[in-house]
């Protein structure tokens, strides 16, 4: 089966991880439906034929383990290749929890090519691997750049519109993820903190904001866990203040 014109379930809870997967799957020549949460993608499926689905591991309410189980409750979701994608389980989790492959994030067009590639039997050659191209994005004076959009960029294929639209994407959608962040800080809402951190993870790994990097990663584990608690309410406050410097730095240097 060709990779050109098969119907995609995309299923991915962050705007950002999901507008880029979507713009990598059209441009491979992929339809594609996108769903939020468990919910939406299992009302999806229950509608149209996909030939495959791309499941992300942690989303809120119904997460890809619990929807991958109830899509292989469904005639269709029997045979239907579902791939994992995710930054912190594993392949061998994945195939576990019923699903046929795996996709680590953050990923590029070709990677997504060959593990759809694979699980749909294509012979079509994989499209060729473009350089990393270092971010030019002005900075003003000796500030300190916040963030690295080479990943952004690449996905783009030089399209300045789509980089831009992936930049307001990340300012309207971080503010909300932050307070949520704190609210549930405060509250000690230890699980809900991890799975916050999971989704900012995404965010930041797609906008090359290394800086906060291990300290989200850290966040996450320790919410998850119930371990050095008494660390978390400090580094929230470290990933708030850097995202909130990163996204005045993007207003700056996009003129938004």
């Amino acid at each position: 089966m060709s990779i050109r014109q098969i119907q995609v379930l995309l299923v991915e809870d962050d705007e950002i991880s999901a507008q880029a997967a979507r713009t990598m799957l059209e441009r491979l020549g992929c339809r594609v439906d996108t769903a939020s949460t468990g919910g939406e993608a299992i009302e999806l499926f229950g509608k149209d034929i996909y030939d495959l689905i791309l499941m992300d591991w942690q989303m809120p309410q119904m997460d890809g383990l619990e929807t991958t189980a109830r899509l292989r409750r469904m005639p269709q979701g029997r045979v239907t290749p579902i791939v994992g994608t995710t930054a912190s389980m594993s392949r061998l989790e994945c195939l576990a929890a019923g699903m046929n492959d795996f996709l680590a994030k953050p990923f590029n067009e070709q990677k997504l090519f060959i593990v759809i590639s694979n699980n749909l039997k294509s012979g079509a050659p994989a499209p060729e691997s473009k350089s990393m191209k270092e971010s030019n994005t002005p900075v003003t004076g000796n500030e300190e750049k916040l963030y690295d959009l080479t990943m952004v960029q690449t996905i783009s294929g030089g399209d300045a519109a789509f980089v831009k639209r992936m930049v307001q994407l990340f300012i309207d959608t971080v503010p909300p993820s932050m307070k949520d962040l704190q609210n549930e800080t405060d509250q000690q809402n230890w699980l809900s903190v991890s799975k916050l951190a999971h989704k900012i993870k995404a965010t930041i790994d797609s906008m090359g904001i290394t800086q906060i990097k291990e300290v989200v990663r850290s966040i996450e584990s320790n919410g998850k866990k119930g371990e050095e608690l008494d660390k978390i309410p400090g580094q929230v406050q470290e990933v708030n203040s850097v995202l909130e410097a990163c996204m005045n730095q993007l207003k700056r240097d996009f003129a938004i």
